[in-house]
């Protein structure tokens, strides 16, 4: 299943890409979700790339709840960003959601631009469920999730940068 999402910030894109690659918000967006973060590790690499990696463990209540009792009250999930090293004004890289003892994740591309003095985000990947003859119906629970945590996180940001 494919997922796009989209967001306007009312910030500068040197604004948002810190916000974006910082440890503190890296906990907020955990906090967005309904959860607290195990762990938030950001990667400031030599030649200006970054890794942003957050593992929490996420209420199933995100869930239709017909599969809430395949994977318990919580799911330990991890989310990876990897930046790509600034080249020109836009920032690019990779995202990926990890769901322990699930038969799927959610990867992608995403990318900032500016547009004057705002931001503007772009997400789009695909949801992967390998579980026969119910697969597509996994897909699109994980897919609404993943955008209603998404909503959340963006909800947050805007928040933040409001600060």
């Amino acid at each position: 299943m494919k997922i796009t999402h989209t967001h306007r910030f009312d910030a500068s894109i040197e604004d948002v890409w810190t916000m974006l690659t910082s440890t503190e918000f890296g906990r907020a967006r955990a906090e967005a979700m309904g959860t607290e973060a195990h762990e938030v590790d950001v990667d400031l690499r030599e030649d200006g790339s970054r890794a942003v990696m957050l593992r929490a463990d996420v209420p199933t209540t995100s869930i239709p709840s017909e599969f809430r009792a395949l994977v318990g009250r919580e799911l330990a999930v991890t989310y990876t960003e990897v930046w790509e090293p600034p080249g020109g004004a836009d920032h690019v890289g990779t995202f990926a959601v990890e769901i322990a003892g699930a038969p799927g994740h959610v990867a992608g591309a995403i990318g900032i631009t500016p547009d004057g003095d705002a931001t503007d985000l772009l997400a789009t990947g695909d949801v992967v469920a390998h579980v026969p003859l119910f697969g597509a119906m996994i897909e699109k629970a994980v897919g609404e999730a993943v955008q209603k945590a998404l909503a959340a996180q963006l909800e947050a940001a805007d928040a933040w940068l409001a600060r």
